[in-house]
């Protein structure tokens, strides 16, 4: 069973500081307090009944989190009301909670969840389950994939695909940033075999030093006319 971290007990578990960071910061995803990211976000739904949709999103730490167990964590709020739970260890960058802005509860994770491993080279592997971004069925109810209880927990498998890429997005031009690949695939119904066949979702997101994730791409094609997908690109215009 989750445990649970309520509002209430926040006073007993958490120790809230506005100006600390992990005693080893990692570059590629920093968590000192105060540091701030925002984006502009780009869904491109496919015909028939195209559209695009756009938004600005904005990350931010808060600081660290003594929890239960004696270890600490470092939490990131996005500007939609989720806060994500966060430790850093000689493994990497693992999250171990979170909490939904419809919840007065924080759910920690089951088992810490990999966002970056501490040992990264090009071809470094690691699994994380994750859901369908924005695929949706046209006729049937929930429509997004991510609502479905046997999507919700899709394995995708990142590798590290460069280690010396050079990017540019609205906040500017970086160098020496590592991108990472992604791949999950789907079963899903295909038209043109006029059978279920595994259908790859693939993501890009790019790191680099001292400021963190800067993009990020995500590609989830439709396979069949009652399904829509389409692509999603996330780009840096800000931090600090």
């Amino acid at each position: 069973m989750n445990t649970r971290l309520t509002l209430s007990a926040l006073a007993a578990l958490l120790c809230l500081s506005a100006c600390d960071q992990p005693v080893k910061e990692n570059l590629l995803f920093p968590l000192a307090a105060g540091k701030s990211w925002t984006y502009q976000v780009e869904t491109v739904y496919d015909e028939p009944d195209g559209k695009t949709l756009r938004y600005t999103l904005e990350m931010r730490n808060l600081g660290s989190a003594a929890l239960a167990d004696g270890s600490t964590a470092w939490i990131r709020r996005s500007s939609n009301g989720h806060e994500y739970w966060l430790t850093s260890t000689d493994k990497g960058i693992n999250r171990v909670a979170m909490k939904s802005p419809t919840k007065e509860e924080a759910v920690m994770d089951l088992l810490p969840r990999t966002v970056l491993p501490a040992a990264l080279a090009a071809g470094s592997t690691w699994t994380v389950t994750t859901v369908p971004y924005f695929l949706r069925r046209r006729n049937e109810k929930p429509a997004e994939f991510r609502y479905v209880d046997k999507y919700k927990d899709v394995p995708m498998v990142f590798t590290v695909a460069d280690m010396g890429v050079s990017i540019e997005t609205p906040a500017g031009k970086f160098e020496h940033c590592m991108r990472v690949d992604g791949k999950m695939d789907m079963m899903l119904w295909n038209d043109q075999a006029n059978a279920y066949k595994p259908t790859a979702l693939t993501a890009r997101e790019w790191y680099c030093p001292d400021v963190g994730l800067v993009q990020v791409e995500r590609d989830e094609p439709t396979t069949a006319k009652f399904f829509q997908g389409g692509t999603m690109r996330m780009k840096l215009v800000n931090y600090q």
